[in-house]
């Protein structure tokens, strides 16, 4: 649902060049879009913007100038960080086809078609078919091999933090989705470095007629972690509304570069015939989530671990 996209500069500077595309690069690539640009062939922010500077050396006195150095800015602020050694005597196109080979990118757009998988061009990405189309909502199966499916890219692309909403993240299914999702965090990823994960959940008092109340954060966190050997950092808050605040409502992944809202979360069934809904979050919405809970968490905090 996330796709890393490695972008050659001259791809970048072309579509500065136009309205049309100018226009779109801002709307279709970055958080809230399927299309997350990579750090390829850098991999650090400072040294990509740098190697589109030195690439395309941009004349800020004019409309195109300005709007590719708009552009730049714009991808280093939502970046795939990718773990490369970078060879200057080597080109871009031989460097893309090396890489994909180690370790695929989501799509490859060059100036001119190059002998790799996943590559297209300007000239071929509106063709029908094509991989720059990319779904903003999928129908899922509630299983963990479909959810996570799903939310996976987000998780693989991840360097700084993976925050889970779900008001049942404390049950026995969202448990062991979250046991399945540890387990393969490490596996094919672009960075080595692992983020962190925190889980926010809502508190249920458990009566006569409500049935099981929530069990505290620290007994969700130790059975999460149990017989974990990747090392992952994981937080978990039990969280109640507080009067006057927003309601814990809805579902979601959020990562540094964007979100995922599904309807019944990550407490999968396990069941085929049980399906649900994925989509991407819109920017507003991302933002309004990321701060209710990364940056300032505006419920009261039941437990913690």
């Amino acid at each position: 649902m996330i796709y890393e996209y490695a972008l050659e500069p001259a791809v970048l500077y072309s579509w500065a060049g136009n309205d049309r595309d100018y226009a779109e690069f801002l709307r279709e690539y970055g958080i809230g879009s399927p299309r997350i640009v990579s750090s390829f062939p850098k991999k650090k922010k400072a040294k990509l913007r740098s190697f589109f500077f030195s690439s395309i050396n941009p004349d800020d006195q004019t409309l195109r100038g300005r709007r590719y150095t708009e552009m730049v800015t714009k991808i280093v602020e939502e970046l795939a960080l990718r773990d490369i050694v970078y060879n200057p005597d080597t080109s871009w196109q031989e460097l893309v086809i090396s890489e994909n080979a180690r370790l695929p990118f989501g799509v490859i757009i060059s100036k001119d078609a190059i002998s790799t998988e996943r590559n297209i061009t300007p000239k071929t990405m509106y063709k029908d078919n094509s991989l720059w189309h990319c779904p903003r909502q999928f129908d899922i199966q509630r299983t963990n091999e479909r959810l996570s499916a799903v939310i996976g890219a987000l998780i693989r692309l991840s360097t700084q933090r993976i925050i889970i909403i779900d008001t049942f993240g404390w049950t026995t299914e969202a448990i062991n989705f979250m046991r399945y999702i540890i387990s393969s965090i490490a596996h094919n990823r672009v960075n080595s470095t692992i983020p962190k994960i925190s889980i926010f959940y809502k508190e249920k008092q458990g009566g006569t007629n409500t049935g099981t109340s929530s069990p505290n954060a620290a007994h969700v966190r130790n059975a999460i972690l149990m017989n974990n050997h990747n090392n992952v950092s994981l937080d978990v808050a039990e969280l109640k509304e507080v009067n006057g605040q927003d309601v814990f409502h809805n579902r979601c992944v959020l990562t540094e570069l964007g979100g995922v809202s599904t309807g019944h979360g990550i407490g999968v069934s396990g069941q085929q015939e049980h399906t649900d809904e994925a989509y991407i979050m819109e920017p507003e919405i991302y933002y309004k989530k990321w701060k209710q809970f990364a940056d300032n968490n505006c419920f009261d905090v039941v437990s913690q671990a």
